[in-house]
């Protein structure tokens, strides 16, 4: 059950972040981690992961903006990824040790949905807040698909790395 709320709690900031701009965005990511380390987190060591998420996207993203893959709507918006695209950021960050645990250790597969998943979301996200995606929008989904191929494994390592995940969570060697 725990797995599902994470999810669909998730989904609700997903929707906002796009939907209502970083005033809304900040208030709900900040709303939903409390209740995150209140009801989902086993260790204090998970706002590592969260903290280090937010600072990954502020990076990578900005980047994509800086460079023109990315651009606000509102041309007097700066070059940088904007701070609800950095609330989801950290708020991802939330379901590795949780909702997504099943996909521990399957380090193939995650690179496999890595590169498909945030494809989607990065694409109707772009739609639904106003951001353009560099012509053609096939090389910036292509590249966001190679950076996720790399960030959604290094989510998992790192929530291995310091012991997010519960102790009854399965754990399949060679997948």
């Amino acid at each position: 059950m725990k797995r599902f709320l994470n999810a669909a709690l998730f989904q609700v900031v997903w929707f906002v972040c796009l939907l209502a701009g970083s005033e809304w965005a900040l208030a709900v990511t900040v709303m939903y981690l409390w209740i995150h380390d209140r009801y989902f987190m086993r260790t204090r060591k998970e706002w590592r992961l969260l903290f280090t998420f937010a600072m990954l996207g502020f990076v990578i993203d900005s980047s994509l903006f800086q460079f023109g893959v990315f651009s606000n709507q509102d041309s007097s918006a700066a070059n940088f990824a904007p701070l609800w695209l950095i609330c989801l950021w950290a708020s991802t960050a939330t379901l590795f040790a949780h909702s997504l645990s099943v996909f521990r250790a399957r380090y193939r597969l995650l690179v496999i949905m890595g590169a498909i998943g945030p494809v989607f979301s990065y694409y109707a996200g772009a739609k639904m807040a106003g951001i353009n995606l560099a012509e053609p929008a096939f090389f910036s989904l292509a590249l966001v698909s190679a950076i996720w191929a790399i960030v959604l494994p290094i989510g998992f390592y790192l929530s291995e790395k310091w012991a997010l995940f519960n102790a009854s969570d399965h754990l399949i060697k060679g997948h």
